[in-house]
């Protein structure tokens, strides 16, 4: 994603308009969720694209992400693992639905 891209991202829904959902993720896989803004339009918008719904987007899927929530360093190879899994779950619905 381009630098432009991405401030465009962080800008967006800044000056009114509908708040942004947030959506609970597994991050660490122990059952503790974490509320994340935005991740469904993220989804949504890497789908439009036709981003593949692998390790690939991992690092968009992250920098997307912490644009607007708190992603700490240290976690960001697991923050990105798990986002990789929610957006393939995300494109696999999607596809169901298409069909």
């Amino acid at each position: 994603m381009s630098e432009r891209a991405l401030e465009m991202w962080r800008k967006s829904q800044c000056c009114g308009g509908a708040p942004e959902q947030v959506v609970q993720v597994d991050i660490y896989g122990d059952g503790r969720v974490i509320g994340l803004v935005g991740l469904t339009t993220i989804f949504e918008q890497l789908h439009v694209l036709g981003c593949a719904s692998d390790a690939s987007v991992q690092e968009e899927l992250v920098k997307m992400v912490a644009a607007k929530n708190y992603v700490p360093v240290k976690d960001e190879p697991i923050y990105g693992a798990a986002l990789v899994r929610e957006y393939a779950n995300f494109c696999a619905k999607k596809k169901k639905q298409e069909q």
